[in-house]
């Protein structure tokens, strides 16, 4: 009976959009992350670094809505990435906080950069030209 019960949980789980979108999103992660690993940041804050590259100096606000991050989270990653000088805080007015890639930031990305397009290559192996495109279509449609 229990290996019946823990046969349905596996059908179950496979059939789970939610469980088997985060398991990808894990796996997908630590690729990049080992690729990453050499010029010292993680994904996430590789994607800090891009968006920050791309948009200039945003607020943290802006900056979260961007990524759609929740707050804490960025909060979090910009610290590390102001105290290790990729990121900076502008001064500023008033409550609104900008922060802005430095020029040691620049540097680290352009590093990184080259080890993100491995990681992009890698998966894109795995899947082929075609899947990969099709996969980015399906994921925009649900992203709305």
């Amino acid at each position: 009976m229990n290996q019946e019960c823990n046969a349905s949980k596996k059908v179950h789980l496979r059939q789970c959009h939610c469980f088997n979108l985060r398991q990808v999103t894990l796996a997908v992660t630590a690729l990049y992350d080992k690729y990453l690993q050499e010029s010292g940041i993680t994904a996430q804050q590789y994607s800090i670094l891009w968006h920050s590259k791309e948009l200039g100096p945003l607020s943290i606000t802006e900056l979260a809505s961007a990524m759609n991050l929740d707050r804490t989270t960025l909060s979090r990653n910009i610290t590390l990435l102001t105290k290790r000088g990729l990121l900076e805080t502008l001064p500023s007015t008033g409550r609104r906080r900008l922060v802005q890639l430095t020029g040691q930031g620049q540097a680290v990305f352009a590093q990184a950069y080259e080890s993100w397009q491995q990681a992009q290559q890698q998966l894109e192996s795995r899947l082929g030209k075609k899947q990969m495109s099709q996969l980015e279509d399906l994921l925009a449609q649900l992203m709305g």
